[in-house]
């Protein structure tokens, strides 16, 4: 169930997906985009979801993952022209989890030297009417399940968004 409640109205848009969703988290398709914004503001950005596949680390002295595999979500952002960079709003890897097929949260978000740095989605503020593109690494006990971005910085209670993978 999808809660609203005063300040954040999170939208998906191009059909709901078939991942399984807690209160408060919308199950969205991979490859179709969202929508973040917040009630009686412009949409911040937009954001697909490519894929989330299992990687192989390439930087020398890489350790392997605590919790068996590492995963690459890749991810397409674009903020819009309303979006300011002073609202505080970015998307870091502490954002996203997997949680397994008994909802049980199975890895997380991590930020490690596994890729050269050039592949990972900016863990920054972003500009106004940009792009961005790259993976979010985590660590993880499977390699199928579901993904969970759970934005750490926007006012209200939503949860997130969830994919099948």
């Amino acid at each position: 169930m999808f809660r609203v409640i005063g300040a954040v109205v999170l939208l998906v848009i191009a059909g709901c997906g078939t991942a399984p969703a807690g209160e408060g988290v919308v199950p969205a398709q991979l490859g179709r985009e969202i929508q973040i914004r917040a009630t009686g503001s412009p949409t911040l950005a937009t954001m697909w979801l490519d894929s989330v596949k299992p990687v192989t680390c390439t930087e020398p002295g890489s350790l392997p993952p605590n919790r068996g595999h590492y995963l690459a979500a890749t991810i397409v952002l674009q903020t819009t022209e309303d979006y300011e960079p002073d609202w505080g709003w970015w998307m870091s890897a502490s954002d996203f989890s997997t949680i397994d097929s008994n909802g049980q949260e199975n890895g997380r978000g991590i930020i490690t030297s596994c890729l050269p740095d050039s592949h990972y989605l900016v863990d920054d503020f972003y500009l106004s009417d940009s792009g961005y593109y790259g993976v979010v690494l985590l660590d993880s006990a499977a390699e199928h399940g579901t993904l969970v971005y759970s934005p750490h910085n926007l006012a209200g209670d939503t949860e997130g968004w969830s994919w099948e993978f």
